[in-house]
C-alpha cells in the first residue's frame, strides 16, 4: 500500500509541477467505446483502480497563458526562468517508489530524480546539481502501515462511493460535473468537466482526463471565459505502463556542474503549525475543542467575533455586491520559525540564507491573520488582513520590489496597490493604516476593483 500511495502522490506532484508550469497537446477525437460513467462512478474508479498501476513513463508537454506575454518580457535570468513556466516539454518515469522528471524549456533543462531518501535537482542553465537528503518524519506512528491501512482501508473502500457522492453533492451548488470521452496521449480516456455555476467568475471550466483502462490522470486543462483555448493545458502526449529500467533513477552530475549537498531538516514548530497549532486554533470560538480535525467542522465567525479574537479593528467593504459568508482567524504558533525553514532549504549552516534575511523576517506573521469570505464558489472574493509594524512593511515592500510581476504600486479601486492580474483571476495587496490587506478571487479585474473601492 505504501508504494501505491507513493506512486499516486508522485504523479500528483508531477502534475502540480506541470500545472504551475503550464501544459500539453492532446487529440480531440472521441474516446471510442468506453462504457458510460457518471461523475461519481468515474471518481470512484480513479480512487480504486489508479493505485494498481506501479510503473509509468511518458512524454509530457505544457503551455501556460495565465500571465500572458508580459512574463516573457522580464529582464535577464528572471525572464529566462519564466519562459519555462510558459511552455515546455519533458518526460516522466515512476516505479518502485522512485521518480524521474525531466523538462526542456527555452531557459535550459531541469532534471529531478527522487530515489529513496534523496532527491537530485539539476539545472543546466546554472550548471548546478543539488542533492537533497530528505528529513526524517517524527516517529509518531503516522508511518505505520497497520495504522494507515489495515482494516481501516477495507472500511474506507466500502464507504468510498458514498463519500464521493457526498463530495459531489456538496459541490453541486457551485459547479456542474459531467463526463465526456476523448483520446488523450493515444489512450481512450474519460474527461471529467467541472463547470462553475457562479455568474461572476472568469473560470469557464476545469477538465481532467483519465485513462479509460488504468484511470490514471493524463491531462488537466483550465479554461477562462475570455476564449475557447485553455489557459493552462498540461498532460501526457505519450504514455506507457511497461516496466522502467532501473538506470533511469540513477543520476550522476555532469562534469562541469557545481555540486551541492544539503540535508533538509524539519524546522521547530512546523509540524505543530501544520497539524495542531494552526488548524486547531483556526476560527474556533472560546470554549470549543481545538482538535486537529476542527478546521473541517468549524463554524465561521461573525465580523465582531473575528475582530475580538484577532485583537484589532478589521477593514471591510462598506457595501459589497457579494454577500458576506463568514470570517476565520488563524494565530501562528509562537515557535514557528520561517527563517529556520529557509535556512534548512538553502544550507547546512543555520543563518546562511544570504541577502534578504530581513525580508524573510518581514514575512513571518506576528499578529493573527483574519480571512473574510464574500460570495460563493468560484465567484468568491477573499480578504486576508493582519497588523504589521512600519519596519516590517518597509522590509516587505523592499522584497516585493524585487518581484517584477508585482511591479510597483499603482492606483486600483482608490488604493495604491501591488497587483497581479491573470486570465483566471487577480490579487491585490496594500496597507491601510496599520493593516495589510490582500484581496483576491477568480473574478474579473473590474469586479475586484469595485470590491476594493468599497473597503474602508
Amino acid at each position: 500500500m505504501r508504494r501505491k500511495r507513493f506512486f499516486i502522490g508522485s504523479l500528483i506532484v508531477a502534475f502540480a509541477v506541470v500545472l504551475t508550469v503550464g501544459i500539453a497537446v492532446a487529440s480531440s477525437q472521441s474516446g471510442g467505446d468506453l462504457p458510460e460513467l457518471t461523475p461519481v462512478e468515474l471518481l470512484a474508479k480513479v480512487a480504486q483502480e489508479a493505485p494498481n498501476t506501479t510503473a509509468v513513463n511518458g512524454d509530457i508537454a505544457w503551455t501556460n497563458d495565465l500571465l500572458g506575454v508580459g512574463a516573457l518580457q522580464l529582464p535577464g535570468d528572471q525572464g529566462a526562468m519564466l519562459s519555462m513556466f510558459m511552455a515546455g516539454s519533458g518526460r516522466f518515469w515512476h516505479q518502485d517508489n522512485m521518480m524521474r522528471f525531466e523538462s526542456q524549456g527555452q531557459s535550459g533543462d531541469t532534471i529531478v530524480v527522487a530515489n529513496g531518501d534523496t532527491v537530485w535537482v539539476y539545472d543546466s542553465q546554472a550548471a548546478k546539481a543539488t542533492e537533497y537528503t530528505l528529513p526524517t518524519m517524527p516517529a509518531d506512528g503516522s508511518g505505520d502501515e497497520t495504522t494507515t491501512t489495515g482494516t481501516a482501508s477495507a472500511a474506507d473502500a466500502v464507504d468510498l462511493p458514498q463519500k464521493i457522492q457526498e463530495m459531489v453533492d456538496g459541490l453541486a451548488p457551485y459547479a456542474d460535473l459531467t463526463v465526456a470521452t476523448e483520446v488523450v496521449a493515444g489512450r481512450s480516456s474519460y474527461v471529467l468537466v467541472m463547470t462553475p455555476t457562479a455568474k461572476n467568475t472568469v473560470v469557464a471550466s476545469v477538465q481532467a482526463a483519465f485513462d479509460g483502462e488504468t484511470f490514471l490522470p493524463l491531462r488537466v486543462q483550465v479554461f477562462a471565459t475570455d476564449g475557447p483555448t485553455p489557459v493552462i493545458d498540461a498532460g501526457f502526449t505519450t504514455i506507457s505502463y511497461d516496466p522502467v529500467a532501473a538506470d533511469n533513477f540513477e543520476f550522476t552530475p555532469p562534469a562541469d556542474a557545481a555540486v551541492e549537498r544539503t540535508t533538509l531538516s524539519m524546522p521547530a514548530g512546523l509540524m505543530d503549525g501544520m497539524t495542531g497549532g494552526m488548524a486547531g486554533d483556526f476560527g474556533h470560538r472560546d470554549g470549543e475543542d481545538p482538535g486537529a480535525d476542527h478546521m473541517s467542522k468549524e463554524e465561521p465567525l461573525t465580523l465582531e467575533e473575528a475582530a475580538a479574537k484577532a485583537g484589532f479593528a478589521l477593514v471591510t467593504p462598506a457595501d459589497s455586491a457579494l454577500p458576506f459568508e463568514g470570517a476565520y482567524v488563524m494565530t501562528p504558533p509562537a515557535d514557528f520559525a520561517l527563517e529556520d525553514m529557509m535556512d534548512a532549504m538553502h544550507s547546512d549552516t543555520p543563518g546562511d540564507v544570504g541577502a534578504g534575511d530581513g525580508a524573510i523576517d518581514a514575512l513571518v506573521p506576528t499578529a493573527p491573520l483574519v480571512a473574510l469570505k464574500y460570495g460563493e464558489g468560484f465567484g468568491t472574493v477573499m480578504m486576508i488582513e493582519t497588523q504589521i509594524a512600519d519596519a516590517q512593511w518597509t522590509e516587505f515592500t523592499t522584497a516585493l520590489a524585487e518581484v517584477p510581476l508585482f511591479g510597483t504600486p499603482s492606483p486600483f479601486g482608490g488604493q495604491q496597490v501591488y497587483q497581479l492580474s491573470t486570465r483566471l483571476g487577480s490579487i491585490v495587496l496594500w496597507r491601510q493604516g496599520e493593516i495589510v490587506v490582500l484581496v483576491g478571487g477568480s473574478v474579473s479585474r473590474a469586479d475586484l476593483e469595485a470590491f476594493v473601492a468599497g473597503v474602508r
